[in-house]
């Protein structure tokens, strides 16, 4: 799928009037004629924008999570979709920091709950150990 918009160098929101202008000043004629097929009917145009929406967004999302330059996703083949990342950071390094911060969290609860069993069976031992030692003086 082509990115008939890009190709001719409109928006997805241009006039019909602009889309046959843009058709008609194209000099890439295999372009043309999928934009004279797809763009001039509009149960066609329809469809393909709905299409176009999908295949941008996902781009996007590639963009964003800095994994626009996979080897799958270079060459002409793939680029008519490759999005730089809008203004906004990579979420990849965001989503990176956030995974980091919860290992911390959940190594630190893990930490926290091992020294809390081990001083709470101490604490336990040792209170029955002197509750014997009152209670039970002739046992030792």
């Amino acid at each position: 799928m082509r990115d008939l918009y890009r190709r001719l160098g409109i928006h997805v929101s241009a006039s019909d009037a602009g889309i046959a202008r843009a058709i008609a000043r194209c000099e890439n004629q295999a372009v043309k004629t999928d934009a004279e097929d797809v763009l001039r009917v509009e149960s066609r145009k329809r469809e393909y924008d709905q299409l176009y929406g999908t295949l941008t967004g996902i781009g996007l999302l590639r963009a964003r999570m800095g994994l626009s330059h996979a080897p799958y996703w270079n060459g002409n083949v793939a680029n008519d979709f490759s999005i730089s990342a809008d203004g906004e950071y990579a979420r990849y390094a965001e989503l990176k920091a956030k995974v980091a911060r919860a290992v911390r969290v959940h190594d630190t609860w893990h930490h926290v709950r091992r020294v809390v069993l081990w001083g709470g069976g101490i604490s336990l031992a040792t209170g029955a150990g002197v509750a014997l030692l009152v209670f039970a003086p002739d046992i030792f």
